[in-house]
């Protein structure tokens, strides 16, 4: 492996809070809105009594603070709280992905309903109250990342894509079902709430509702899952991932800013000493200071104007600085040997030896 850190690092990335200007440029929900209170706001219509949706800070999956939409059952045998939210426009022509992060406290209780509308299934068929899942989570306490998908009309295509993850192991542990759009088709919404829970203790959090079109540019699933930093020790990413800047570029990781590390451990290879192998042609100073005139900098190493427009290698720089150092070394050897030879002359020389 031959990992490269580069300097400086010109952009990057994933966002830690949902709410961040990076993480929320494509979703196509405002959540403007999500502000402390009851019942329904903006966008998001509340299902069920206003007392069954309060909206209220929380720690989100993300280990931080953030505003949650609470569901907590009234206990009659209805609707106990969530959302569905306006009608919004699209293009049947695109696929699109819905992703909402949900918990439940105390007990299973109750059913967990995520869906959408004026979708078919992916065989054509219309459906008049399309869900890409509902039931149980497999656990309480814990938070996991639902994920939907709405194929374009003219997909033809029967896979589905869509399933529950673990927000801790990142793990898929649900299959769901996907949809499709009918050619004809120019709006959908955003549904997720909690039904038939007569037990008033039990608590259904949601978090960071999401649609956005498949094109690429989207979150990877793994990057979703991945901001936990503060739940899990590992996280993987899929993707390129960006600190503030959207646009990595060729970079796996570009960070717009400064970098505080105890440690950076970088691979690299072609090491430099192949200097000490006798083979090697080390350049003669006069070589060297010829070349230091013309170009204004050492052989090897790459000039200011270089640096300034393209940053550093640090695994490659230090492998070439390591050559200079080294071949230094030799100078130094060499040198020492012919003062040597020198003051062995001169000793002669004072004692009327050198005849």
């Amino acid at each position: 492996m031959n990992t490269k850190l580069l300097l400086p690092v010109t952009g990057l990335l994933l966002a830690s809070l949902f709410f961040s200007k990076q993480s929320s440029a494509q979703n196509l929900l405002d959540l403007q809105s999500w502000v402390p209170g009851q019942g329904t706001t903006g966008i998001f219509t509340k299902v069920g009594q206003d007392t069954e949706s309060t909206r209220e800070w929380g720690d989100g999956p993300y280990g931080k603070r953030s505003i949650l939409w609470k569901a907590q059952a009234d206990g009659a045998y209805d609707a106990d709280g969530g959302w569905a939210t306006s009608q919004f426009p699209i293009n049947p022509l695109y696929m699109y992905r819905y992703t909402v992060w949900i918990k439940k406290t105390n007990s299973k209780d109750g059913l967990i309903y995520f869906g959408c509308t004026n979708v078919q299934s992916l065989a054509g068929v219309p459906d008049s109250n399309p869900y890409f899942w509902y039931g149980k989570l497999p656990e309480i306490n814990k938070w996991y990342l639902l994920v939907g998908y709405i194929h374009g009309s003219g997909d033809p295509s029967n896979d589905n894509y869509s399933a529950i993850y673990d927000g801790v192991t990142g793990q898929k542990v649900v299959d769901m079902k996907d949809f499709k759009f009918a050619a004809g088709a120019t709006t959908t919404n955003h549904r997720a709430f909690q039904y038939y829970n007569t037990n008033v203790l039990d608590l259904q959090y949601m978090y960071a509702p999401r649609v956005e079109v498949v094109n690429g540019n989207e979150p990877s699933i793994m990057e979703l899952l991945g901001i936990q930093s503060g739940v899990s020790d590992q996280q993987y990413f899929a993707g390129k991932v960006g600190i503030k800047t959207t646009s990595p570029g060729d970079y796996d990781l570009a960070v717009n800013g400064k970098i505080r590390t105890k440690e950076v451990r970088v691979e690299t290879a072609n090491w430099a000493d192949y200097v000490f192998k006798k083979d090697y042609e080390l350049p003669t100073l006069e070589q060297t200071e010829r070349h230091i005139k013309e170009k204004g900098h050492l052989p090897g190493i790459p000039s200011e104007a270089e640096v300034k427009a393209e940053g550093i290698e640090v695994g490659d720089m230090n492998a070439k600085l390591l050559k200079k150092i080294e071949e230094l070394t030799l100078y130094l050897i060499e040198l020492k040997k012919q003062n040597s030879q020198l003051n062995m002359r001169l000793t002669k020389v004072e004692n009327g030896k050198d005849k």
